[in-house]
């Protein structure tokens, strides 16, 4: 008998410890007061190697009730963090070494680690279906060769739509041996998070409305923060590594005063730069962005979001969003005293998808919705009633996902990462490696895969309330299979 995907269980929570880097992570010290600092260095701690030996990377991960201040002045009580920190440590490592992390879950309930956008073996994967779950007080090894350098995140597979908003989620960092090294680099998670105006605690999630729309906070998050601001030098390069962690936010982006070049996409670095005036990232979407600072001593530029609409503007949707209609700072960067020095900005040649447009389309997934009735779905059918797709691995292939609805979807394919060929028909600006992509409303977007991790894996949407809902299935890459087209 297949379990929901995302249980929807809510932990007794109780405080945390102070976190090793407070500038780069929050929390409370042993006085109760709130961490970090108004303005803090560039740059983060990455989390402490424990195995010495060579190629591997050791890491103790445990997740647990815990309190943290998202900028509001008041603890979150029912917080939850990874190793007491928010977002969770930052796991770096090299290209082709192994990752293992002795994993301990420290919540009241059943739950796993998903690697998102890694290519593991399915068993490591954190989807319920290929693994056991981890029980409450119990431990699992995680432990996989890491094939793709990039820019990664981690977090659960199970309550997910819930221990996310609480504060479950980090980064990971795989370097490649010729990615440019700068001198200020920065891995944020962006988020959201829904607070009672009263309490300014979680609010809960009380209404089929936000299920069907998907959960948007009322403050934005930079690192866990508010109220973020980070000091860098003007004339320097920074390498912002961007991640959204949001339940169904899309973060539309500028940053005052800077224009940004995208040098890399969820799975790796890009053949050559892209300059955007500004960036939209779906939930789940990654992006590295690399900013030239210019202004002058005491500058504050902020990076903003733009409100996006979710659905189509002809669809004539009642869209409801707490943050308002304009623009919202996400997180503050001040000029400081010193300057800096650029670095070039010269990307791995050897990173770059390479699909003709030729490849076979396997199958087409049809998204659709029914507000009335409050059904999402994929092929006609909810999870766990979506038929599954059947393909043969190691052989370059195309896929078609058509939305038949009126709103925007994230979609993400675990275990193997793909290129998008066209977007209703047109090649996207960005050409990079792929996991999580927008199906735009009423659209249609054409995807390609080497398909060279074969296992069992999940697809579904990545607003992670029409995931608990059904918009979820999943796809058997594997030699020798009949794909059943």
């Amino acid at each position: 008998m297949l379990l929901p995907l995302f249980a929807l269980l809510l932990p007794a929570c109780t405080g945390g410890k102070t976190p090793d880097s407070p500038g780069d992570t929050v929390g409370n010290d042993d006085t109760g007061e709130p961490l970090p600092s108004p303005t803090e260095r560039c740059g983060y701690t990455a989390a402490t190697d424990l195995d010495p030996a060579d190629g591997v990377v050791g890491i103790e991960l445990s997740q647990a009730p815990f309190e943290w201040d998202p900028g509001t002045g008041t603890m979150l009580t029912e917080g939850l963090a990874y190793n007491g920190e928010v977002p969770g440590p930052v796991i770096e490592a090299e290209l082709g070494q192994t990752l293992r992390t002795e994993f301990t879950n420290g919540l009241a309930y059943d739950s796993t680690v998903h690697w998102h956008g890694l290519r593991v073996p399915d068993e490591m994967d954190g989807a319920i279906r290929m693994m056991d779950m981890v029980p409450a007080g119990g431990s699992f090894t995680y432990e996989f060769m890491l094939k793709d350098a990039g820019f990664y995140w981690y977090h659960p597979h199970m309550a997910t739509e819930q221990d996310l908003e609480r504060g479950l989620y980090g980064r990971i960092i795989v370097r490649h041996p010729d990615e440019p090294r700068v001198d200020c680099e920065l891995p944020v998670v962006l988020d959201d998070i829904l607070l009672d105006e009263d309490t300014l605690q979680v609010a809960p999630q009380d209404t089929d409305h936000m299920q069907l729309m998907g959960r948007l906070g009322n403050v934005l998050l930079a690192n866990g923060r508010s109220d973020r601001r980070i000091e860098v030098k003007a004339g320097e390069t920074m390498l912002l590594r961007l991640v959204n962690a949001a339940n169904a936010r899309y973060f539309d982006l500028t940053l005052e005063g800077q224009r940004m070049r995208v040098v890399g996409t969820d799975g790796g670095w890009l053949a050559e730069e892209v300059p955007v005036d500004n960036l939209v990232l779906g939930p789940g979407e990654r992006a590295i962005v690399a900013v030239d600072w210019v202004g002058a001593p005491g500058d504050e530029l902020r990076l903003m979001s733009a409100r996006f609409q979710l659905h189509d503007e002809d669809a004539h949707m009642s869209e409801y969003d707490p943050m308002g209609n304009g623009e919202n700072p996400v997180m503050t960067f001040v000029i400081g005293d010193e300057a800096g020095t650029p670095t070039p900005m010269t990307l791995p040649s050897d990173d770059v998808p390479a699909f003709t447009g030729e490849e076979p389309v396997a199958h087409t997934w049809v998204l659709d919705e029914d507000m009335m009735n409050g059904i999402v779905t994929i092929d006609g059918a909810s999870y766990p009633d979506v038929p599954p797709v059947i393909v043969e691995a190691n052989v370059p292939t195309a896929f078609v996902v058509q939305n038949d609805s009126e709103m925007h979807h994230p979609f993400h394919l675990h275990g193997n990462r793909f290129q998008v060929l066209a977007v209703n028909g047109v090649p996207p600006e960005i050409d990079g490696w792929k996991d999580t992509f927008d199906i735009p409303p009423f659209g249609s977007v054409e995807i390609a895969s080497a398909l060279d991790n074969p296992g069992e894996w999940m697809f579904h949407c990545h607003i992670l309330e029409h995931a608990e809902l059904g918009m979820a299935g999943f796809f058997m890459v594997g030699e020798g299979m009949d794909d059943g087209m």
